[in-house]
């Protein structure tokens, strides 16, 4: 066997000739890896990739039948694996890192608690009276007394006095929501 890589070669390859695939290996594994390698792959992913695609080369029995377009072949298959490699570990990162952060235990807690505080006040909001509960979450929105008063033809102690009794009514009805939680009324 001569130590070029010709036609004659593709076509042993094609028929499973163990003398072709060690000509393939040896005129073509490590410039496959460098090329691997430019395209931001390690030394260690490029051996890989290209091994695999070596694999393929030995079940696969349909290949070209010019040199020129078996090179383009197996540059066409590096470059395709490599960029799918790069793809795929990306994902990969972004899933993990997605995963880390909405599913990390502490955060993971912190959202049940607030997600079950502010269910509990909401239902304690709505077993306050119409007025005093509106009073109360337009407070809890930022909005002042003299505001809430303007908006609503009532005088600023009136708003005043609403917001208490709805704090006194919330502390009275749960208070152990008020003391688990420290929900500040």
């Amino acid at each position: 066997m001569s130590a070029e890589f010709t036609e004659y070669h593709i076509q042993l390859l094609g028929e499973g000739d163990s003398n072709a695939y060690r000509l393939l290996y040896k005129h073509f594994f490590s410039a496959l890896c460098i090329f691997a390698r430019k395209l931001g792959l390690s030394k260690e992913e490029s051996e890989d990739i290209v091994q695999e695609i070596f694999c393929h080369i030995y079940h696969e029995k349909l290949l070209p039948n010019h040199l020129s377009a078996f090179k383009t072949y197996l540059y066409a298959a590096v470059r395709n694996r490599c960029l799918n490699h790069i793809r795929d570990t990306q994902r990969r990162k972004n899933n993990e890192q997605i995963y880390n952060d909405t599913l990390s235990e502490n955060n993971f807690w912190d959202q049940i608690i607030a997600n079950e505080v502010y269910r509990e006040l909401q239902l304690l909001l709505n077993e306050l009276p119409p007025q005093c509960r509106n009073i109360f979450q337009r407070s809890l929105n930022g909005d002042t007394s003299e505001k809430i008063a303007a908006d609503l033809n009532l005088s600023v102690e009136t708003v005043k006095t609403q917001r208490k009794k709805a704090k006194k009514l919330l502390r009275e009805k749960y208070r152990t929501l008020y003391d688990i939680f420290g929900i500040m009324l």
